[in-house]
C-alpha cells in the first residue's frame, strides 16, 4: 500500500515537474518572440518617414487623437466636445444623457464641422441615458473615421496597412497564447481554493468554511481586480492571490508553490511585452514627432480646442488620474480641462482603454 502511495506521489512530482518546465520554455519562446518582433518593428519605423510635413496645429483634434492612440481615442475626443458644448452630461456611472431642461438653458455651443461629434448628437435620445462606450464606438467606426485615417497614412504619419503586417500578427498571436496561458491560470485558481475547502484529513474547524466563503467571493475578485487593474493581468493577479491564500491549507501545497512562480514568471512576460512596445502600432517617427510637439506646444486661444486636443493626447484614462504639479489656474484653457477631467471620471472605467488597432493605437 506505501509503495503504491509512494509511486503516484512520484508519479505526481513528474507531471507537475514537466508541466512547469513546458511552460518555463513556452514563456522564453514567447519572450524571445517579443524581442524579435520588436527589433523588425524598430527596422521598418526606421524606413519610414522621418519627418512630418505638417505640425500639429495643421491637425484637428480628432486627428491628433486617432494618431495618439487610436479609433477609442477618436471616439473620446467626440465625447468630450459633445460633453463641453452643453449636448451632453454624465449621469450615474458610466452613463451619459442630455442636460436636463435643455429646451430652456442657454443654446449649446456651435459644434466643429467634424462629423464624428455630430454623429453622437444623432445618436443619443433625449428621453434616456446610453452607455459612455457604446457612444464613443458609435465615433470610431464608418466612413469618416476611415477617411481620417487614410489621410494620417497619406501624410506619413501612419504606416499602410500592409507595412509590418506580418510583425504585428506574429506578436498578436505571441500575446494570444500568453493570454490562454493565463486564462488556465484563473482556472487553477479556483481549483486551488477547492483544494483547501476539501482537505484530506475531512472537515474540522473552520478553515474549510473561510475558505469556502474565499471561493464563493473569488468571482467578485476576479471583477474587482478587472475593475482596478483591468485585462487579463488584473484576472491573473486574482487567481495569484487565490493561490497564495490556498497554498498552505491544502495538500497540493508543492504543486500550488509551483504554480505561484508560474503567476510571477507570467508577470514578468508581461513586463516584456510592455517594455518592448505592446501592441507596436502603425504610427511612423514623423508621427512621434508630431504628438512630441503638440505635448510641448502652446494650448491656444481658444479653450474648447484645448481642452480637445489634451484629450487627444493624453486620453480619458490618463484625465481620470489625478493631476500632478501645481494647480492649475481658474481661468482659460485649464478650466476646460478640469470640466473633461471630472466627465471622463464620471464616464467610468469603461471610456478610455486600449484602442480598437487602428490608428496609432497601442494597447
Amino acid at each position: 500500500m506505501g509503495g503504491r502511495r509512494g509511486g503516484r506521489l512520484r508519479e505526481g512530482g513528474t507531471m507537475v515537474g514537466a508541466a512547469v518546465l513546458g511552460l518555463t520554455l513556452c514563456y522564453a519562446a514567447i519572450a524571445c518572440c517579443y524581442a524579435v518582433t520588436r527589433l523588425c518593428h524598430t527596422r521598418v519605423r526606421a524606413s519610414g518617414p522621418l519627418r512630418p510635413p505638417v505640425g500639429p496645429s495643421e491637425l484637428s483634434p480628432f486627428e491628433l487623437g486617432m494618431l495618439a492612440g487610436g479609433a477609442q481615442r477618436l471616439g473620446e475626443v467626440a465625447l468630450a466636445e459633445l460633453y463641453l458644448t452643453g449636448r451632453a452630461v454624465a449621469h450615474g456611472h458610466g452613463a451619459v444623457a442630455r442636460p436636463r431642461h435643455a429646451e430652456n438653458g442657454p443654446a449649446p455651443r456651435p459644434l466643429s464641422p467634424a462629423p464624428f461629434t455630430r454623429l453622437l448628437d444623432a445618436r443619443l435620445p433625449g428621453d434616456r441615458t446610453v452607455p459612455a462606450d457604446q457612444l464613443v464606438g458609435a465615433a470610431a467606426k464608418g466612413d469618416p473615421a476611415v477617411a481620417l485615417l487614410w489621410r494620417l497614412r497619406r501624410l506619413g504619419l501612419l504606416f499602410p496597412p500592409d507595412r509590418g503586417r506580418r510583425t504585428r500578427a506574429l506578436r498578436r498571436t505571441a500575446w494570444l497564447l500568453q493570454a490562454l496561458i493565463g486564462a488556465a491560470g484563473v482556472v487553477v485558481g479556483g481549483c486551488a481554493l477547492v483544494s483547501a475547502v476539501l482537505p484530506p484529513g475531512g472537515w474540522s474547524g473552520l478553515r474549510p468554511v473561510l475558505f469556502g466563503l474565499l471561493l464563493l467571493a473569488y468571482p467578485f475578485l476576479l471583477h474587482l481586480t478587472d475593475r482596478c487593474v483591468g485585462g487579463m493581468p488584473g484576472a491573473v493577479l486574482a487567481a495569484t492571490a487565490a493561490t497564495a491564500a490556498a497554498a498552505p491549507a491544502s495538500a497540493t501545497r508543492t504543486e500550488l508553490l509551483c504554480a505561484l512562480g508560474l503567476f510571477g514568471g507570467w508577470f514578468a512576460l508581461f513586463g516584456c511585452y510592455r517594455l518592448t512596445g505592446g501592441g507596436l502600432g502603425p504610427r511612423t517617427l514623423a508621427g512621434d514627432a508630431v504628438l512630441a510637439e503638440a505635448r510641448t506646444g502652446s494650448p491656444g486661444s481658444d479653450p474648447v480646442d484645448a481642452a480637445l486636443r489634451a484629450t487627444a493626447l493624453i486620453g480619458f484614462r490618463s484625465l481620470r488620474r489625478r493631476p500632478r504639479g501645481p494647480r492649475p489656474s481658474p481661468d482659460g484653457g485649464p478650466r476646460e480641462v478640469r470640466l473633461v477631467r471630472s466627465f471622463a471620471a464620471a464616464c467610468g472605467r469603461s471610456v478610455g482603454g486600449p484602442g480598437s488597432g487602428r490608428g496609432g493605437a497601442q494597447p
